[in-house]
């Protein structure tokens, strides 16, 4: 019987069993479609990550991204986990970058090291965003469980990509963000109506939404966050985000939210499902409609093992 080996991290977490979990299998290039997306069903994480080959490509490694319900062509947290487990299981030295294959294309992540050698801190380099037009701020109160004053007055909700798609939401204060209550069927209705849904979009991607506000419960971090999502008939909660980090990143400095020039913080994220993650965002507007957009953290190597291929 086949195995594949396997390893379980955490990822923008500073200690283990905080931020988000995510599993990643090495040497999975004999494997579908389907099996993968079987794997990931079994796991039940919000992604689990498949690199194809053991050896890089002029691209990077190739590897594969499968939430419970679908294939994802990008996603943040599995880009600094597998880049992490890269490092430790087949590279095994201090090099300062790992490029992974991915279907939106190459995304570089960037290393640096403790005094003991373990890798310290990741960033990766996000492509440039996608923005589309505001949507009316109408329906959402209702939707959120929130009264009208929620919302943040001066900055819009539009949704951002930049590989995989959020609706950004500013609120005013981290109450909002705690009193949040969204129905299955709710979501599901405001997606179909505003044509956010998969099968009413070209890229095939249902958006989640990604709230924030700037109050923390933490007195470093700038903003607090908190990432909702509609799969499988059921709303669930990401720990962590990185790829709706990068799109909040590019709607902070599009809209100047923070003031206009480069920005360099920290997010919190996860504190209301007991799984705190620390998220950093660093970037700046080159030019119109280009943006160094940078989403980093740190990763905790938690299990390893071998799994079983029927």
């Amino acid at each position: 019987m086949r195995t594949l080996p396997f390893y379980i991290v955490d990822v923008f977490a500073d200690q283990p069993y905080k931020g988000n979990q995510l599993a990643v299998f090495l040497q999975a290039g004999g494997l579908n479609t389907e099996q993968m997306q079987q794997i990931a069903q079994e796991i039940g994480f919000a992604e689990s990550a498949f690199v194809l080959q053991d050896t890089p490509t002029p691209s990077g490694f190739p590897a594969r991204y499968f939430t419970v319900e679908y294939e994802v062509p990008f996603a943040g947290h599995p880009t600094l986990g597998t880049a992490y487990v890269l490092q430790q299981a087949l590279e095994k030295s201090l090099i300062p970058e790992i490029k992974l294959d991915l279907p939106i294309g190459t995304i570089p992540v960037s290393f640096t090291y403790n005094e003991t050698g373990l890798p310290n801190f990741l960033l990766m380099q996000q492509k440039d965003p996608v923005f589309e037009e505001p949507l009316p701020k109408e329906d959402f109160t209702a939707l959120l469980g929130l009264d009208a004053d929620a919302l943040h007055p001066e900055f819009p909700l539009q949704v951002v990509s930049t590989g995989l798609p959020f609706l950004i939401i500013p609120l005013q204060e981290l109450a909002n963000i705690q009193k949040v209550t969204i129905t299955p069927e709710a979501l599901f209705a405001f997606l179909q109506k505003h044509h956010l849904y998969k099968t009413q979009r070209a890229d095939g991607l249902s958006v989640a939404l990604y709230l924030f506000c700037p109050e923390t419960y933490q007195q470093d971090r700038t903003l607090n966050a908190r990432m909702l999502a509609y799969e499988n008939g059921k709303v669930i909660e990401d720990a962590a985000t990185g790829s709706a980090n990068g799109c909040l990143l590019a709607y902070l400095l599009q809209h100047a939210y923070l003031g206009p020039g480069a920005i360099d913080i920290l997010i919190e994220q996860g504190c209301e499902i007991n799984r705190h993650a620390t998220i950093k965002l660093q970037g700046s507007q080159l030019s119109s409609g280009h943006y160094d957009i940078k989403v980093g953290g740190q990763v905790q190597l938690i299990a390893k093992g071998e799994w079983y291929v029927k």
